[in-house]
């Protein structure tokens, strides 16, 4: 079984963690507030039995940091992140990779999941372990008839599943530009 650890669970990732669940993945969700991992708990049904939640804000990099050391000491080391960070991801990120760092040796996999701007600038890795392979999933709408509307919660899920098992290192769900034409 692997694991998996989804930052920002609420909303539109509570979905993801319930896809994963379906595969068979123990799951690590941190999000905000209880409430919003109260209704994941419940929506995992009979599966909730391997999901583990934090309410935390991921931005408290400490606090995150213990949380992840200690839930890899007790579930062993995490195989993926999906990570949907507002605002600077890049302390984030780091405490993320040093923590899985320290468990584990062998490559695992962080989808950085980001907004449709994140297209307007060029593919940049962040600064990362040389075992840590990144994929950035932008997400971004659906252009109709005359008008573009942005995804749906289940295409963004759908979206980021397929990312997941693609080698690409930008992968774009939907249509990401010209910026002009992003829903307002």
């Amino acid at each position: 079984m692997q694991n998996a650890l989804v930052l920002g669970a609420s909303g539109m990732l509570s979905g993801l963690c319930v896809r994963l669940l379906d595969q068979q993945f123990q799951v690590f969700a941190v999000a905000r507030t209880w409430e919003s991992l109260e209704r994941l708990q419940t929506g995992a049904g009979p599966q909730a039995d391997r999901l583990t939640t934090m309410a935390l804000d991921y931005h408290d990099t400490e606090r995150l940091g213990r949380w992840i050391a200690h839930t890899q000491l007790m579930h062993g080391p995490l195989d993926r992140v999906f990570a949907w960070i507002h605002g600077e991801f890049g302390p984030v990120l780091e405490t993320v990779d040093r923590e899985i760092y320290a468990y584990r040796r062998s490559p695992w996999m962080l989808h950085h999941i980001r907004g449709s701007r994140a297209a307007d600038t060029p593919f940049d890795r962040p600064p990362l372990s040389t075992i840590c392979t990144y994929q950035e999933v932008v997400l971004g709408f659906i252009q109709e008839e005359r008008h573009s509307r942005w995804l749906t919660v289940e295409e963004i899920v759908g979206g980021i599943w397929q990312a997941s098992h693609s080698e690409a290192e930008r992968v774009v769900v939907g249509e990401a530009g010209p910026p002009e034409l992003r829903p307002r």
